[in-house]
């Protein structure tokens, strides 16, 4: 099941929409830290934390990198990452 999650999502126009959500968030952290911060904003430790994964699991994916063991294919599954990358950009413009 997991690998044919994988060729279903292993898309060229997906993996550059997931690689471009991934530097995009991770640009908007760059910027703007207090969005994101703990006591400055309304998300929690968490919450940080997850996006991080997602940015770094939106990189993985986005770069056409394939994980081997089951593992890591569990651990850089691009569907939560895809959906925290569209939560953390939506917290960041609106």
């Amino acid at each position: 099941m997991l690998d044919k999650s994988y060729q279903l999502l292993d898309k060229g126009p997906l993996r550059a929409l997931v690689l471009i959500m991934a530097l995009g968030l991770a640009f908007c952290v760059i910027w703007d830290p207090s969005r994101f911060a703990a006591n400055t904003s309304s998300l929690q430790i968490w919450q940080g934390l997850l996006m991080i994964w997602a940015v770094c699991s939106g990189a993985v994916f986005g770069t056409a990198f394939h994980p081997k063991r089951a593992v890591w294919k569990i651990i850089f599954h691009p569907i939560p990452a895809i959906v925290i990358l569209a939560y953390g950009l939506y917290h960041f413009f609106i």
